[in-house]
Order: C-alpha cells, then structure tokens, then sequence
C-alpha cells in the first residue's frame, strides 16, 4: 500500500511539473503555431498606426495654418491702418506651405483668409472687419464641407471659434 501511495504522488509531481514547464514555455516563448486571432492584432495594429500618423498630420497641419491665420490678421490690421486691407497673402509678405490652399476675399469693410490643407477633414478661416470704427478679428475652424459658408459676426454652423495668441 506505501508503494501504491508513492506511485500515485510520483505521478502527480511529475503531472504537475509537465503542466508548469508548459505555462511557463508559453509566457516566455513567442508563439509561432499557426493560430486564427493572429490577424485580428496585426490588423488591428495597423489600422492604429494609420490613426495616429493621420492625427500627427491634422496636428502639424492645424499649427501651420494657425500661424499663417495670425500672421494674416496681424498683417492685414497692419495694412488697414495704413489704407485699406490687402487683396491677397503675397500682397501682406505672406506665403502658404504646399500642404495648404489659401484663399483671400475682401470687400469695403472685410477681408478673410481661407485655409483648406490638401489632407485631413479640418478647414480654417481668418477674418478681420471694420465694426464701428473699430477693428475686429475672428479665428474659425470646422469641417471642410463648411468652407465658404460665413454668416455675420460667427463662424460657419458646426465649425467652432479657436483663440490664437
């Protein structure tokens, strides 16, 4: 009977150090069995990674265009005090990255600066009006499909006022 116990303990052991130098291969090891939820990360890693560099880009593009947006009201406030407001960025010693699309309008009492980049989902404006023998300046950004839709005294409906420094 002592014998049969000692079999069984033995067996046991050697069960439970089987199964322990498996978990332990296998926290350690990289896997390599062919396995279906490998794709799904691999998948899901790359489609993180395209979010990520995209939202680098809108980043270094939305600091670019609020420069240029600041640049444009500083110089365009500059020029109105010694005349009238300027008709283009060239016009102000202004230029605009490549990345970007600037458009300018004026009439009597406005002008604006429209920023369109040629990537991303964002478009920018900059406007500075005369309002009561005063100046006033507004910076706006919003969805590109809003581009060109101002209304008095706000930005376009859905874009949102951005205060620049």
């Amino acid at each position: 009977m002592v014998s049969r116990t000692r079999v069984d303990q033995i067996g046991r052991s050697l069960a439970a150090l089987g199964l322990l130098a498996m978990g332990v291969s296998a926290l350690v090891a990289p896997r390599h069995g062919l396995s279906l939820d490998q794709a799904a990360p691999r998948l899901y890693e790359a489609n993180l990674s395209r979010q990520l560099l995209q939202r680098e880009i809108t980043l270094h593009q939305r600091s670019e265009a609020e420069t240029l947006l600041m640049d444009f009201t500083r110089a365009q406030m500059t020029r109105h005090y010694w005349g009238e407001f300027a008709g283009s960025l060239q016009d102000l010693g202004l230029s605009a990255r490549p990345q970007l699309v600037a458009t300018v309008d004026r009439d009597a009492v406005r002008t604006r600066l429209w920023i369109q980049p040629h990537h991303g989902t964002e478009a920018y404006l900059a406007e500075v009006e005369r309002w009561g023998g005063r100046l006033r300046m507004r910076h706006c950004r919003g969805d590109r499909d809003g581009v060109r839709l101002v209304h008095e005294d706000r930005c376009p409906d859905g874009w949102q006022r951005i205060h620049l420094n």
